[in-house]
């Protein structure tokens, strides 16, 4: 098997444009694939060295996160901590420290397991996917690239994500079989804006609970414009029941799981910066109500 570990974008691409080569991120999920050969590779593009996919940039409007950042960087950026919250939430939960250290952001999409922790989060950020091809540069929504089998061509390299700044206020939360090192067998996350103490421009999205990752366009309709208040969060529990119920169908974890959702949801927005009692507090962004999360 070949192995290459460009220095640049352009040599990356170019490597990446063989037949038969696949692009490797932090390799947590392709080396095992590869060595149960559930996936095929006559080399792989190795893009560790390419400075370019390791850079969080905040400018204008945007907040830019190269496809190579790791779990761990974006747990150390402010940045991120403040501008997406939801992204900082799911990277805390997600596997080891050894797992966050390695694990990337652009592999977590490019593996696009149900339980991606990250997905659900990118999804409610409204978050953009930075891919190129000889063809140039486009960018596309994250919920219109996890509509497509395969999410995008051979040869085709996932540079990274662009989200926009100011959108709101966002949380993330996810039940697992063990604390932390769980993958997850469900996850919410939510983002929204608030004015005059209602909900606006609401987004919800599930993991685990289906195919891929999803947003859920019905609930987050019956959530807009409605008073941020206990109400709220018991709507959003009950009506995320259904969510689940129709998304899972007669599968066997359906019963389960549409009880479950309730408590996720509700810890996911309790891990927003409002507390849905009527009555408004400052939460700190980068870890809840002090320590609890």
């Amino acid at each position: 098997m070949y192995y290459i570990r460009p220095q640049t974008l352009a040599k990356a691409l170019e490597a990446g444009e063989e037949p038969g080569m696949l692009y490797l991120a932090g390799g947590t999920d392709l080396i095992l694939k590869l060595r149960r050969r559930e996936v095929q590779a006559r080399g792989l593009v190795d893009l560790q060295a390419v400075a370019e996919l390791r850079q969080i940039r905040a400018g204008g409007d945007w907040l830019e996160i190269g496809a190579m950042v790791s779990f761990a960087d974006l747990l150390n950026n402010d940045t991120a901590a403040q501008e997406a919250r939801a992204l900082w939430l799911a990277c805390s939960s997600m596997g080891a420290p050894q797992i966050r250290n390695q694990a990337t952001l652009g592999g977590n999409l490019a593996n696009c397991s149900p339980a991606a922790d990250s997905l659900p989060a990118l999804l409610v950020l409204q978050a953009q996917v930075r891919l190129l091809s000889r063809s140039g540069e486009v960018l596309l929504p994250l919920a219109e690239v996890l509509g497509r089998t395969p999410l995008w061509q051979p040869g085709t390299l996932l540079a990274g994500f662009r989200l926009p700044l100011r959108a709101g206020v966002s949380g993330f939360a996810k039940l697992g079989r063990r604390q932390a090192l769980a993958i997850a067998r469900l996850s919410a996350a939510v983002a929204l804006r608030e004015e005059n103490g209602r909900a606006c421009g609401v987004r919800v999205a599930f993991g685990a609970a289906g195919k891929r990752a999803f947003l859920s366009l019905d609930l987050a309709e019956e959530l807009n414009g409605l008073v941020l208040d206990r109400g709220f969060t018991e709507l959003a529990c009950r009506q995320a029941k259904k969510v689940i119920s129709r998304a899972l169908g007669e599968r066997a974890s359906a019963p389960y799981k549409k009880e479950a959702v309730a408590g996720v949801v509700r810890e996911a927005l309790r891990t927003m910066e409002f507390v849905t009692s009527g009555e408004h507090a400052d939460v700190d962004r980068k870890g809840g109500r002090g320590n609890e999360d």
